[in-house]
């Protein structure tokens, strides 16, 4: 039967990953289980946690489309590093840079309950690595540098896996609003100058057009303001210098927008 996966912010804890004592139809409805629920959301493994089941069981679809049943697995040896790009359905559509070993020699039981043993290396290693955190109350993240952490935790924050490093960029989404902002200060001076050669009749339109310009330019500063700030925290190696970069943006966008309120007010209206 499919189940529900389970998924961030649930945390796994040592109350998972108890050994399996009784190899029965208990046992084999919960690996059906597991094997339904990966083919319903490709999946190449699942450890019995995903499925809030305390047993220590781990599925693996192999290369030929087999499926690996473990057991009571335990890593008997450990050989190598590797840094793979890992994902996992505990962390929906997030990625990280891990830290895991090459080679391993597991030590498990089939549904007979009969001992068996496994070298693995490549993905399968990699897969078992990251399944078997699960049974000691832990996950993927444990297995990042202090760096990627940084920017996997700020990937966790804002729900998106585009983040690469915690470093100042160079260019910010804010800085649209910036140009937009230069646009239309651009028009409303145009529309300033533009009253002294209209009709009369014309004017009340400009004024207009100008009024909606101004309340436009103040509604911009405030999104920047706000957005600026939201964006920033993304960055956390240059939070400090940006708060004054925005702060004094912000400022200057609305001493230009101040000037252009009073040379409206006193010329033309």
């Amino acid at each position: 039967m499919i189940q529900e996966i389970t998924k961030y912010p649930t945390t796994p804890s040592l109350e998972f990953g108890a050994n399996v004592r009784h190899f029965n139809e208990e046992l084999f409805t919960l690996i059906q289980d597991l094997k339904d629920t990966m083919e319903a959301n490709s999946l190449n493994a699942l450890a019995a946690f995903q499925i809030t089941s305390p047993l220590s069981v781990i599925v693996v679809k192999k290369d030929d489309d087999e499926f690996l049943e473990l057991i009571n697995p335990r890593i008997l040896t450990r050989e190598g590093k590797v840094t793979p790009t890992e994902t996992t359905a505990y962390f929906p559509g997030l990625s990280a840079k891990t830290n895991r070993y090459e080679k391993i020699k597991v030590m498990y039981e089939d549904r007979g309950a009969n001992q068996q043993f496994l070298e693995a290396d490549g993905d399968l290693s990699i897969t078992i690595q990251r399944k078997m955190d699960y049974m000691y109350g832990s996950n993927f993240r444990v297995r990042l540098d202090e760096e990627e952490q940084k920017v996997f935790d700020s990937k966790l924050e804002f729900g998106t896996d585009s983040i690469t490093q915690n470093d100042c960029p160079t260019v910010f989404k804010r800085d649209r609003l910036l140009q937009l902002f230069k646009f239309l200060f651009v028009a409303a001076l145009f529309g300033t100058v533009s009253k002294f050669f209209v009709s009369e009749e014309t004017l009340s339109t400009v004024i207009s057009i100008e009024n909606y310009a101004m309340i436009s330019l103040l509604i911009l500063i405030v999104i920047y303001f706000f957005y600026a700030q939201y964006e920033g925290k993304q960055y956390e190696h240059c939070t400090s210098c940006q708060i004054g970069n925005i702060i004094g943006t912000s400022v200057i966008a609305l001493v230009k927008l101040s000037v252009l309120f009073l040379v409206n007010y006193f010329l033309l209206w």
